[in-house]
């Protein structure tokens, strides 16, 4: 089988081995459904000890790239049958092409998610709800201030509604989700439209007015989509690295 040649730029030698691991996995020197070789073998291969070597593999393995068990060789996974969003940094590093798609997916999901809990929060539970924007962006904020507000707001009424796994499906994407939000705040116009909506959805609350909520949500839905489709094709290389 032909090897991939790739520049291995980490530092110690457990993200040496780690980063060793995943890019193979990933460009397919070790396809899924293959046997990793053995510890000892790889561990030279590498340049590192067996022991750093076993504690990289356990690590690979709660995130999904990999299966271990006891007396049998190590098994390499198809990630995306098995791994879990704490793996989206790592796969935007190793293929730049996975950007608009993640993206899109990952604003898709939290939109829908919300579009389901929020009004929930707002009906069940108003006080709460309102209570989420005493720390609402002016209009003057920066991009920034937008981005950590939003994600706050879409998290926090997870919790609100009662929605724990919601929330931790956002804590798992939080770093990724404010960088994005903080290159699409960028722009003067999506920083009103979004002070609008939070302002139009306060409004909701105070009112405990769930069939507006609902028709809010669907509008800023519809209109973020449209804006996402235009923003992604003109994203800087590397933004996300």
């Amino acid at each position: 089988m032909k090897k991939h040649q790739f520049e291995l730029v980490a530092q110690s030698p457990a993200k040496l081995a780690e980063e060793y691991l995943v890019k193979s996995i990933w460009h397919k020197d070790f396809p899924p459904g293959s046997d990793l070789p053995a510890e000892r073998e790889l561990a030279e291969k590498i340049g590192v000890t067996r022991t750093t070597l076993r504690e990289v593999l356990q690590r690979l393995a709660r995130d999904g790239w990999l299966s271990i068990q006891h007396g049998k060789a190590t098994k390499v996974n198809d990630i995306w049958q098995t791994a879990g969003p704490s793996i989206i940094h790592t796969l935007l590093q190793l293929d730049d092409e996975l950007m608009p798609v993640i993206v899109n997916n990952m604003v898709s999901l939290r939109t829908q998610m919300g579009e389901r809990y929020i009004p929930e929060a707002i009906e069940k539970h108003n006080a709460q709800a309102l209570a989420i924007f005493q720390t609402m962006p002016k209009a003057q904020d920066d991009a920034q201030v937008y981005a950590e507000f939003d994600y706050a707001l879409y998290r926090q009424f997870a919790f609100v509604a009662g929605k724990p796994v919601y929330g931790l499906i956002l804590n798992s994407f939080q770093d990724l989700y404010i960088r994005v939000a903080s290159f699409f705040f960028q722009q003067n116009q999506m920083r009103q439209n979004a002070f609008q909506f939070y302002q139009q959805l306060q409004q909701c609350c105070a009112q405990n007015n769930v069939q507006q909520a609902k028709i809010l949500l669907a509008e800023n839905q519809k209109r973020n989509q449209q804006l996402w489709q235009q923003m992604l094709t003109s994203v800087p290389e590397n933004f996300l690295k």
